[in-house]
């Protein structure tokens, strides 16, 4: 059984377009920074904001980004077209 008081997975999914970016990315970014406080992990807001734009970068189709950030602070972001 997981214990609700220990940091887990944080995840924030997110829609992509190639011409407008990641729609509404500082609202993703503020949950995530309000999650990541409530546990007590470390986010790293504007490395964020540069792994998702690395990440994007030349996509010429929409698609869903997926970031996880660990307890450790560590983020992976997936990236699946639509």
């Amino acid at each position: 059984m997981t214990d609700p008081d220990k940091p887990h997975d944080l995840e924030e999914v997110m829609r992509f377009d190639p011409e407008e970016g990641i729609l509404d990315l500082d609202q993703h970014l503020d949950r995530l920074q309000q999650a990541s406080e409530r546990q007590g992990v470390e986010f790293d807001r504007h490395a964020a904001r540069n792994e998702l734009q690395a990440a994007t970068f030349g996509k010429p189709r929409p698609a869903t980004a997926r970031l996880l950030l660990s307890p450790t602070g560590a983020m992976a972001i997936e990236l699946k077209s639509d």
